[in-house]
């Protein structure tokens, strides 16, 4: 049963995080924007988040989702998320009502509430226990991480 739950958790959070990089990646100015907004960090950083974040997203959730280091990749965005987390709070705090930037291009284009607001809080707080449940579970079906270890047994 937990093989199975951990497997469908990866499927979750990798796809989210995969498809959520991937709509930032897309559009890289609109995501520095968005991260401007914030107000958190120094100018000189910026560009540089926007660029980059966006790839880490996309690689951790591939990694999370095919099942190579899984437990690795989903520690990291447990990380992200209480990092993400803690910067939607402090927009609250401070009475900012912006676009989290969370999924870009994506959720205009699906009409995904995009928000930074407590429900962002919310959510990526669900997010944080399914990668924590991801990063617990000792076996995993469908990875291919326990692939590669079958493979490496039988020679």
């Amino acid at each position: 049963m937990t093989a199975f739950l951990s497997c469908i958790f990866r499927g979750i959070v990798g796809g989210i995080f995969l498809i959520s990089g991937l709509a930032k990646i897309s559009d890289p100015v609109r995501f520095m924007l968005t991260l401007r907004e914030f107000r958190l960090f120094p100018e000189i950083i910026v560009p540089f988040t926007a660029l980059y974040l966006p790839w880490l997203e996309f690689i951790l959730g591939l990694c999370v989702l095919v099942g190579l280091m899984h437990r690795t990749a989903a520690l990291m965005l447990s990380c992200l998320n209480g990092i993400f987390t803690l910067a939607i709070v402090s927009l609250i705090v401070r009475g900012i009502e912006i676009d989290c930037g969370c999924f870009g291009l994506l959720a205009d284009i699906l009409k995904l509430p995009d928000m930074a607001d407590y429900k962002a809080v919310i959510r990526n707080c669900i997010f944080i226990a399914l990668c924590y449940a991801i990063y617990k579970a000792k076996k995993t079906s469908l990875s291919l991480e326990g692939y590669i270890l079958k493979a490496r047994r039988r020679l």
